[in-house]
C-alpha cells in the first residue's frame, strides 16, 4: 500500500509576470470608453435639446397665426392692404387682407322688392393670409377667406 506522506506541498502556480499592472490598464481602457460614451449622449441631448426649442418656437408661431387669423375681421374691419406688427419682443407679424370679386348675375326686383340675395349684397369675401415669423427664423403661414362687410363709399 502506499502512503502519502504530509511532506507533499500541493503547489499552486504563481501569476504570469506580464500580468503586473494589467488591472491599472483594464481601468485606464474603461474610463475612455466611459468618456467617449458620455460625450455622445452630451451632444445627443444638446441637439434634442436645441430640436426643442425649435419646435417650440415654431408652435408658439402657429398659436400667435392662428389667433391673428381668427381676429381679422373681428377686432376690426377687413379692409384691403397690408399690415405688419410685432408681438413681443420675439415675433413679428404681417396680414394681407386681399377683396375676391365674384361674379353675380343683378338682383331680382319683384313687386317693387328684391330678392334676399340682393339683401346679402353688403357681405362681401375676402382673402386673408398672416405670416408669423419667431426670432430663430421660423416661419408660420395661414390663410383663409373670411366674410365681412363692403365697405361704404
Amino acid at each position: 500500500m502506499s502512503r502519502r506522506t504530509s511532506n507533499q506541498v500541493l503547489q499552486i502556480p504563481a501569476g504570469r509576470s506580464g500580468e503586473r499592472g494589467f488591472a491599472l490598464f483594464e481601468i485606464l481602457v474603461a474610463f475612455v470608453v466611459l468618456a467617449l460614451g458620455l460625450g455622445a449622449i452630451s451632444t445627443g441631448i444638446a441637439v434634442a435639446m436645441r430640436s426643442d426649442g425649435r419646435a417650440q418656437a415654431s408652435r408658439v408661431a402657429l398659436r400667435l397665426a392662428q389667433s391673428r387669423l381668427e381676429a381679422a375681421g373681428i377686432a376690426g374691419p377687413l379692409v384691403p392692404g397690408h399690415r405688419e406688427g410685432r408681438i413681443g419682443n420675439s415675433y413679428e407679424w404681417q396680414e394681407t387682407i386681399t377683396a375676391v370679386h365674384i361674379a353675380a348675375k343683378p338682383p331680382e326686383v319683384r313687386d317693387g322688392q328684391t330678392s334676399q340675395a340682393a339683401s346679402n349684397a353688403a357681405i362681401s369675401p375676402y382673402w386673408v393670409e398672416v405670416a408669423v415669423q419667431a426670432a430663430d427664423g421660423t416661419v408660420a403661414r395661414l390663410s383663409g377667406l373670411k366674410l365681412g362687410s363692403e365697405p361704404r363709399p
